[in-house]
């Protein structure tokens, strides 16, 4: 009785009708749309954590710690970002207490991001001298590097100055309204792409879709591929306003394909890198990656097809040239990890990650998991899913502004090895 069935042909119709006002700012389809949904009306019976592992048969689901915390005591997580205001490119250091550690530049008149911890520090070296030096703290996002020339009235510079100053305003002000700091690029609009409703954990949302598992029929020695349609389960894991909007996706790919990307992703994974603009290596990221071409073979065009659907987003778009990178395939072997990070950054332009589709598609014997550490007021959770599984959150708010409850982390492997691939969606465009 908690569920909305809407058929193929009049789902748009239906669906403005049902989801009224609750749903009106979040639930977008493309015209193009034609999977069969069933979306639950957000007034069923939430699940317990423990429930939703059995009912879902998921290898773990668990909270990370006893019980909730404060998102602003001294040593919690946030996100910080730098503007450089001085004419030359700049090293940045976290404070280590020694020599610090390298993280990464920022270019002359330049921006980064990170995500950092209240308390800690990071100083900026300008050909190996100290030029300016911040302590985050809780709730404060922007930093300003002052420039080193005497700034004239009306000049380009000035400008920036006081746009970054009105930032900051801005920034304080939407603080004090929502307890949010603020992390996108501002201004920024709201997001247009479609975002599924989440209201309470277990609450579920089935999608139809006719680009079932790719398979094979052998005709007179010939292999013609076939594929079954296919009803996938999208249960809530997390919402807002207590955490991230998050939803495991049961049996999104087959062994089959799950074999069939592993196989893909063993001729091109390295190295992996953190930062931008090119990155660089860090003991926070320790597994190899690399990236898999939409067109690599039929059998992954057609799995885009299926994303498609399950995202409720055009699979056109599911490109480079529009709204989605590549697709990354990731190898973790016994002890490597990846440390609690952001999948947004600010660089300067309204474009941003706009959801995390990702897919387990080889399991490790032991460990291995995605935690969500802000996730239920900071209690946070662990989540191993099935192999084909796939976990979906989202790095936007309904009102543009980034997640920053989206924080998540890559736990260590601690026997086995573990491959696992994401599709990464850009909102309003790549």
């Amino acid at each position: 009785k908690n569920q909305v069935v809407v058929g193929q042909q009049e789902k748009m119709k239906l669906l403005i009708i049902i989801v009224g006002v609750s749903f009106a700012n979040i639930l977008d389809l493309p015209a193009s749309y034609n999977a069969s949904i069933h979306i639950d009306d957000g007034e069923g019976i939430p699940l317990s954590i423990e429930e939703l592992a059995i009912l879902s048969g998921v290898k773990e689901l668990k909270y990370i710690k006893s019980k909730p915390s404060s998102r602003y005591t001294r040593g919690a997580s946030m996100g910080a970002k730098f503007r450089n205001f001085r004419s030359k490119k700049l090293e940045i250091y976290w404070d280590d207490g020694k020599d610090g550690t390298y993280s990464g530049t920022i270019p002359a008149f330049g921006r980064t991001s990170t995500l950092s911890y209240s308390g800690h520090r990071f100083f900026f070296l300008e050909e190996g001298k100290r030029v300016a030096e911040f302590e985050m703290g809780a709730g404060k996002t922007l930093y300003l590097i002052q420039p080193d020339t005497t700034v004239q009235e009306g000049s380009s510079l000035a400008q920036q100055l006081a746009q970054a100053q009105n930032e900051i305003e801005f920034y304080e002000k939407y603080k004090n309204e929502t307890g949010l700091p603020w992390l996108s690029f501002y201004p920024r609009d709201p997001p247009w792409l479609n975002m599924w409703p989440a209201d309470y954990i277990g609450q579920q949302h089935v999608i139809g879709t006719a680009h079932g598992y790719y398979d094979y029929v052998f005709d007179n020695s010939s292999m013609i591929p076939i594929f079954q349609p296919l009803a996938l389960r999208l249960s809530v894991l997390s919402h807002p306003p207590n955490g991230p909007r998050v939803f495991l996706i049961e049996n999104l790919i087959s062994d089959f394909e799950c074999d069939h990307m592993i196989s893909l992703g063993q001729k091109v994974v390295r190295q992996s890198m953190v930062g931008q603009g090119g990155g660089f290596k860090s003991k926070t990221r320790t597994s190899a990656n690399g990236w898999l071409r939409r067109n690599a073979s039929p059998i992954l065009d057609h799995i885009y097809k299926r994303f498609g659907d399950v995202l409720g987003i055009d699979d056109k778009l599911l490109v480079p040239k529009f709204n989605a990178e590549e697709l990354q395939i990731v190898q973790y072997q016994t002890s490597q990890e990846y440390a609690p990070h952001h999948d947004f950054g600010d660089d300067g332009t309204p474009e941003q990650r706009f959801l995390t589709l990702l897919l387990y598609i080889d399991l490790p014997d032991e460990g291995g998991g995605t935690s969500f550490p802000k996730a239920f007021q900071n209690q946070g959770i662990q989540v191993v899913p099935k192999r084909g599984d796939a976990v979906l959150f989202y790095n936007m708010l309904p009102d543009g502004n980034a997640d920053d409850l989206s924080l998540h982390a890559g736990m260590p492997v601690l026997r086995g090895t573990k491959w696992v691939s994401n599709l990464w969606v850009w909102d309003p465009h790549r």
